[in-house]
């Protein structure tokens, strides 16, 4: 797919896609000077006046480069094309790339907020010439458009060029001699060493002199003097790399055969210089958002633009912090970067959620309001943020309510921690769990510092980096050195690979060191369709190359021996991306027969595991591969349903990230978290309805092949967060069903899939499982498997039905009840592999229906029993209420009917007996309880319901009692449930009925 040319709304203002939020700020002073206004006369000058093609920035996470986890400079999108992987699609590019500097060699997180000038993101401008232009005329361009379209005066710009190595590489004076003939001064053109302008990728690979412009804020004299001296006022603002040599393992430099340019331009600079401002956060980039931080919170001291000393209380900082973390928020969410999956994104809001309560009065809702405002300024450029903007105001509520959980826990266990102890206040770092647990830890052990087996041991336990830790030692007032700890974790990723290296075993070694020739697998994906719709696989000729016994290669392999082959090539699947491997067999001219029931890859050699069936083959023999038919189909099918459940789960859910896969022939499984409410029996059957539509509608599965340059030009490609894509040959799988059910499916996959939508023939959901507060686990099936579902279904249903009504006959007895659902539920435990398996749906809605039949029966046979406590009640007030010596009448007694039921209901038995004191007893499934009521007339001092049962049938059972609420625990009482073994019961039954007689006779 070619990339988008520069687009309209860089020249035309677009309408806002409706949405809840609108709001007018006049945001510009001097409109000709806006950033608006200088990234469009960047743009015109490279694009209209110098035959550009705009290139649309990437996402802030590159997509093939896990060398980077934010992409930190233009140039990162392009790495294919300087290492000579790809064939660049434009010789000519233009664009502004959004990045973020967080962590590794381009950290600004900690600076940010204390000076004017550094930021988490930030927006980079750059011109590119691949085999193109060089040098000449990069230089001549950019000096026009700083000099001839913004009107930057001469006497304001310094350029310095590369001086040379002691290596023996030469001064750049090419640079110096173009920089002369354009009409620069001799005194402003100043030579500098390697480390300021010489440019390498990395300790290999393409490198080559820079030169740098650098702006002067003060004045027109001459400053050359303190060009690079980190002054504040005179800052480097555009540099032209010039790609030129090639570093060599050995460190040395040989000449690339095309040369390219690569250019980066800091709009946050350059808006300073043009705005003739000092800091970055008084340009129009950043200003709305401190406006708008104050109007949103007016009962805050408002921004005073002081730094240092003179900001004593910080809240100067805390604005530049909110706005800088804000933007960076911003554009990461809009680019689908899930916190949950990127720590540091996740580190970074809950500071930013710190920020809004602790110093702006906040508790919720800041954040995702000032996202609007970045939204307005920077949506008209990076059009993902305006579409994505629900999505982006989602992910904040969530991580909000996640983080405000997880404080109140922490909190909680902190006061418990905090009783009578002098502690540091805590209520600016992040409150979690884990901290407070490495807290305690080190308070308790009081270490002078976090050394670097401290600092492995809160890595080890409490998964705490550099940061983290930092944060503690600083929460503690403890020294803490990071270089200590990169240290340390340099030592063990050392030792672990070493140990891992010591447990690769022989046959992985000798196939690393083997000159043999990666597997030719291409024809994996070589399949057709009849008219029928019937899928053909064809035969693929295969020569042996190696055959591996256990750990060492053999020459030759015998009948039923198991083993691997090596072949030149297959058309078999080797497991990769969650699809589990192909099988088949491998038939040799001598009637010797392999069969296939595994393949592994090992440095692109692919091993085909199985056993021999008939004559012996040799290395060297020659067969051809058939594939199973059956159970490669049937991959193919649930590898496009787990395409069509991920897709259907974002469109229901809308802000979805995928975790894992697992697609086999006969089911498949994802891993997936919802940032919303967790997936439910309801959004089951949506799922289900969309999947099932697309599968009637016939959808055409189309697979089209790009790099990473094509990759980076598609819209609404899904994802996984941490996966990293190669440069070339990426597979991007798309079912578009978008003019009909507004349904679009497109994800890079290396899998196989069928060719049409139809071909799935059936789909449905068969488990859903929760894996923590945001996580489901789903299990589907497709083609004859979901119709084995579904057929499981019906007689299940059949059989459901058959015994309500045998019960609704019978409803006097409930051990039949009990054993019929029972029987039912044994059921629904059925393992996915299983051929009894039912659907999700129908399954929970049939438990549910069975649950509550079940309990409808129960309650009314509960109510027929209980009518038995009533006949028994009254019956023993005819029958057995006993008088004391001072004539009052009392009863104490047994419930003989309590045997029957499952939950006793005393309450009802001593309610026939409201005017006289009473016990009642009551066994039942292995327990005992007791209730005992005593009227108010008769209520003494040394006699109540409490003192009764107390000290004379709770005692005798061991038991301990409790008053209800709202009632008078003198005068009603109860003993709570004791388990009493039956060969005990009818013993100390009647201890407790004869001390409980003795008591009241004594005491009334």
């Amino acid at each position: 797919m070619a990339f988008q040319l520069y687009p309209k709304f860089l020249y035309t203002s677009r309408k806002m896609p409706c949405c809840i939020w609108v709001r007018k700020i006049s945001k510009y002073i001097h409109k000709d000077i806006s950033a608006q206004t200088i990234r469009r006369h960047f743009f015109d000058y490279f694009i209209k006046s110098h035959d550009h093609t705009f290139v649309r920035s990437s996402p802030v996470v590159p997509y093939c480069d896990p060398t980077v986890p934010f992409v930190n400079a233009g140039m990162n999108q392009f790495k294919g094309i300087f290492l000579g992987t790809q064939t660049p699609h434009f010789t000519r590019v233009a664009n502004s790339q959004k990045c973020i500097r967080v962590g590794g060699k381009h950290n600004d997180l900690n600076v940010v907020g204390k000076d004017g000038y550094h930021h988490t993101f930030f927006e980079m401008m750059g011109n590119w010439s691949f085999g193109d232009y060089f040098k000449e005329e990069a230089c001549r361009m950019a000096w026009e458009l700083l000099t001839q379209i913004y009107k930057i005066p001469p006497s304001k710009l310094y350029i310095t060029y590369f001086s040379g190595d002691k290596l023996g590489l030469d001064s750049d004076i090419e640079t110096k001699d173009i920089w002369r003939r354009i009409g620069v001064s001799e005194d402003r053109i100043l030579p500098f060493s390697v480390k300021e302008n010489f440019w390498e990728m990395g300790v290999t690979g393409p490198c080559g002199p820079c030169t740098e412009i650098h702006f002067d804020h003060s004045g027109s004299i001459n400053r050359s003097e303190f060009v690079n001296k980190n002054l504040h006022d005179l800052t480097e603002i555009w540099n032209l790399v010039f790609i030129q040599y090639n570093r060599l393992p050995d460190g040395s430099l040989s000449p690339l055969p095309k040369k390219h340019v690569d250019t980066g331009l800091g709009l946050e600079r350059l808006c300073c210089a043009l705005q003739g401002k000092q800091c970055t956060y008084d340009t129009d980039l950043l200003d709305y958002l401190i406006i708008a931080i104050q109007k949103n919170c007016s009962s805050i001291q408002k921004y005073s633009a002081k730094f240092g000393e003179q900001d004593r209380n910080g809240i100067n900082t805390s604005y530049r912090i909110l706005a800088d973390h804000t933007r960076m928020i911003t554009a990461c969410l809009a680019d689908g970067v899930i916190p949950e999956q990127n720590q540091k994104l996740r580190r970074i809001l809950r500071k930013c959620f710190i920020l809004c309560e602790n110093v702006f009065g906040k508790e919720r809702g800041l954040v995702k309001e000032l996202t609007n405002y970045v939204v307005e300024n920077l949506g008209d450029v990076y059009p993902e943020m305006e579409k994505n903007i629900s999505q982006i105001h989602q992910i904040i509520d969530y991580e909000e309510d996640v983080y405000s959980a997880i404080r109140t826990e922490a909190k909680k266990d902190w006061r418990k921690f905090s009783v009578k102890k002098e502690l540091p206040n805590i209520d600016n770092f992040e409150l979690t769990p884990s901290f407070i647990k490495a807290f305690k830890e080190l308070y308790t052990a009081k270490p002078s510092e976090i050394d670097e087996q401290w600092a492995h041991k809160l890595y080890d336990r409490h998964g705490f980096d550099a940061e983290g830790i930092e944060q503690l030692s600083k929460a503690l007032n403890i020294k803490f050195n990071p270089e200590t700890f990169e240290k340390k974790m340099a030592e063990v990723k050392l030792k672990s690979k070493t140990s891992r290296q010591i447990t690769i075993d022989k046959l992985i070694t000798a196939l690393v060191e083997t000159d043999l020739k990666k597997t030719d697998d291409s024809q994996k994906y070589s399949y057709t369709k009849t008219n029928n719709s019937e899928y053909k696989f064809p035969e693929t000729q295969c020569r042996i190359v190696q055959i591996v016994d256990k750990d060492q290669f053999v020459s030759e392999l015998k009948n039923r021996k198991s083993c691997g082959l090596i072949l030149d090539r297959t058309n078999l699947y080797c497991e990769a991306g969650g699809q589990e491997s192909d099988k088949g067999k491998i038939l040799f001219d001598n009637n010797a027969i392999f069969h296939v029931e595994s393949l592994s890859s090992v440095n692109d050699l692919i091993i085909h595991r199985g056993y021999l069936e008939g004559n012996s083959i040799k290395v060297g023999s020659e067969g051809k591969i058939i594939i199973d038919k059956n159970h490669r189909l049937s991959n193919m099918r649930n590898h496009t349903s787990a395409h069509l459940m991920n897709a259907a789960i974002k469109k229901i859910k809308l802000v979805t990230c995928q975790n894992s896969s697992k697609v086999t022939h006969k089911y498949v499984k994802l891993d997936v978290s919802v940032f919303d409410a967790k997936l439910d029996l309801e959004d089951v059957i949506k799922i289900e309805q969309i999947i099932s539509n697309i599968i009637k509608d016939k959808v055409d599965v189309k697979v089209n092949v790009t790099d990473s340059q094509g990759l980076y030009s598609y819209e609404d490609v899904t994802l996984i967060p941490g996966e990293v894509y190669p440069d070339n040959e990426i597979r991007i799988v798309e079912i578009n069903d978008g003019e009909v059910r507004n349904f679009v499916s497109r994800e890079p996959c290396c899998g196989t899939h069928v060719q049409n939508t139809g071909d799935l023939e059936d789909f449905c959901i068969i488990h859903l499982k929760s894996l923590g507060r945001s996580t489901s686990s789903i299990h589907g099936v497709t083609g004859e498997r979901a119709k084995l579902a579904r057929e499981n279904a019906k007689d299940l249903f059949a059989d459901v039905a058959k015994f309500k009504d045998s019960i609704k006959e019978h409803f006097d007895t409930l051990e039949m009840l009990d054993i019929g659902v029972m029987s039912f539920k044994e059921r629904f435990k059925f393992e996915v592999t299983d051929d009894a398996i039912l659907p999700y749906v129908f399954k929970t809605q049939i438990l549910n229906e069975l649950n509550a039949f079940s309990k409808k029966i129960k309650d009314q046979s509960n109510e027929d029993l209980r009518n038995f406590v009533d006949l028994e009640m009254h019956d023993a007030m005819k029958n057995k209420i006993q008088v004391t010596k001072s004539n009052k009448k009392y009863m104490i007694h047994y419930l003989k009917s309590s045997v029957m039921f499952e939950s006793v209901p005393l309450q009802r038995a001593t309610s026939v007996c409201p005017n006289i004191p009473v016990i009642v007893i009551a066994y039942s499934d292995g327990m005992v309880k007791a209730r005992c009521c005593v009227p108010k007339d008769v209520q003494t001092e040394s006699f109540d319901a409490k003192k009764w049962l107390n000290e004379t049938v709770a005692l005798v059972f061991k038991a301990e009692t409790t008053s209800q609420k709202l009632q008078n625990g003198v005068l009603v009482c109860n003993m709570i449930a004791k388990r009493i073994h039956v060969q005990e019961w009818q013993h100390l039954l009647a201890e407790s009925v004869r001390n409980a007689t003795n008591y009241i006779e004594e005491e009334l």
